[in-house]
């Protein structure tokens, strides 16, 4: 899972890191029974309950997938974004819930300018903001499934999509893939860019 701390909000490491140890703590605690929306409905109440304590409105995205022999399980709340691969290119892109999203949705803008939107960094969801916080969650059967990437804003916002099938099909391991991507990443983040969380596998 990534948990990315929402910008311009009071705290938001907390808030990140609040919602990464309630999805570990509750999968390690129940494995075979772990449900992810339920974990991040309950990552959610974590910061909600941080904001009572410490009165900053910290919110955080998430974004988490849970990998069985059979099946691939996605869940996210935010602009965080998962990613999953086959032979053939990028099957599945979770969608953001942001401005600049609902601006591609209604034909505002294409796709491809969703980096340059002026409300790219406007989320609509967040964990931290309401009580009861939409989950959106999808399941893939795994076979044919040859990688997945979780990624914060800070990192799909420099490496484009042709770029991370074209170093995939290059990459031996999960590491030279993250590591090609990251080369670029670091081409082209301004000098003070911290929010460029990833994780990635292949399977």
């Amino acid at each position: 899972m990534v948990a990315d701390g929402v910008g311009g909000a009071e705290a938001g490491e907390l808030a990140s890191k609040a919602a990464a140890d309630e999805l570990r703590g509750q999968f390690l605690f129940e494995p075979n029974a772990f449900d992810l929306t339920q974990a991040i409905s309950a990552a959610n109440a974590q910061v909600l309950a941080l904001q009572d304590q410490t009165h900053k409105q910290m919110k955080t995205t998430a974004a988490a997938v849970l990998v069985s022999q059979d099946e691939i399980r996605c869940a996210h709340v935010g602009d965080t974004r998962i990613y999953l691969f086959s032979e053939s290119g990028i099957c599945y892109q979770s969608v953001d819930h942001s401005v600049s999203q609902v601006a591609v949705m209604t034909g505002e803008i294409r796709p491809d300018e969703i980096r340059q939107h002026r409300d790219r960094n406007k989320l609509l969801r967040a964990l931290g903001a309401e009580d009861e916080m939409p989950v959106d969650e999808k399941a893939f059967a795994r076979a044919g499934m040859k990688a997945l990437l979780i990624c914060s804003d800070g990192f799909w916002e420099y490496v484009l999509e042709d770029e991370m099938v074209r170093l995939l099909q290059e990459a031996a391991t999960a590491e030279q893939w993250l590591g090609e991507m990251r080369a670029l990443l670091q081409e082209r983040i301004p000098q003070r860019n911290d929010n460029n969380t990833a994780i990635a596998a292949i399977f």
